[in-house]
């Protein structure tokens, strides 16, 4: 088992910030402070947004992926969706620039393409870069962005903003293109095997509708030892073999029992419980209710 559960982080998760926010919608958000951000220090977090950390003064140390970094004044860390935090520590005088992009706002702003996916790569593997060279281009947008954020009562300000950081967003991803080479080739070869058998696994579960609920016989199908698939599976989505399979049963279990009138001992059968003492202990644990309880609610 996993001593420490995986925290996810969506963009949404930055309103319950302890801090004050610049901006935020359903798909951008804007911060000045890494202090109250959505993180317990004693759990890692997984990013499920993509993030551009700006250090303007001071210094930022944390670990991602088991790795340690550091932020210093003048540099610009970027955060790709699925990158795990384990802890963050802040000089107590820093000043940062935090640009949180959702997955839905960067499918609409970029194209998926062989270049894309390689500047993903390229960013995987090296995160921090010196901005020196870019300090203009992040004051420019930022004095723009800002200005915008001060006046979002005007007309069309929130088109405004998202096109300004879509254009930030583009000027980033245009700066990493250029630096792409060969040496993506291992770590994308890493990717691509871990999540083609995350995949598999996923498509092995979709398939089975929810009969066999065990962690080995995944395994034994996959042709894989149960600790490697545990371990494939915690690394590209934050959760065990064993939740996604008891997820994806439930799902079946709960449509089977709202939407049609099967006798419940016959979803049971069908699901191939032992009996339906055992379907019934096993709603209870995942639903918090019997089976009939739960086919009896309101929805």
């Amino acid at each position: 088992m996993y001593k420490k559960e995986i925290i996810n982080v969506k963009i949404e998760d930055f309103k319950r910030y302890n801090h004050q926010i610049d901006y935020i919608d359903d798909d951008l958000v804007m911060v000045r402070n890494l202090i109250g951000l959505p993180y317990k220090e004693d759990l890692p977090v997984r990013m499920d947004c993509f993030l551009m950390i700006y250090c303007i003064e001071g210094k930022v140390q944390f670990f991602m992926n088991g790795k340690e970094f550091c932020l210093d004044a003048g540099n610009v860390f970027f955060c790709l969706p699925s990158m795990v935090f384990n802890r963050v520590i802040s000089s107590v005088m820093h000043n940062v620039m935090i640009f949180g992009f959702s997955h839905n706002f960067l499918s609409r702003v970029v194209p998926r393409n062989k270049s894309i996916i390689n500047a993903g790569f390229y960013i995987y593997k090296n995160p921090i870069h010196e901005v020196s060279t870019q300090h203009s281009i992040f004051s420019i947008y930022g004095q723009l962005i800002n200005e915008k954020i001060n006046n979002s009562e005007q007309p069309y300000s929130r088109l405004i903003i998202h096109s300004l950081c879509s254009a930030l967003f583009c000027e980033m991803m245009s700066y990493f293109q250029r630096l792409v080479g060969d040496d993506v080739s291992d770590v994308k070869r890493e990717f691509s095997q871990a999540y083609h058998i995350y995949k598999r696994f996923l498509e092995k579960v979709a398939a089975d509708q929810g009969v066999h609920r065990s962690v080995n016989y995944y395994a034994t199908e996959l042709f894989y030892t149960p600790k490697y698939l545990s371990k494939i599976v915690h690394e590209v989505s934050g959760k065990t073999p064993s939740t996604i399979i008891h997820e994806h049963a439930i799902e079946l279990i709960k449509y089977q029992l709202k939407r049609t009138n099967r006798p419940i001992k016959q979803i049971a059968d069908e699901l191939e419980f032992p009996n339906i003492s055992f379907f019934g202990k096993y709603v209870k644990k995942h639903l918090g209710v019997s089976p009939s309880q739960y086919r009896k609610q309101e929805e």
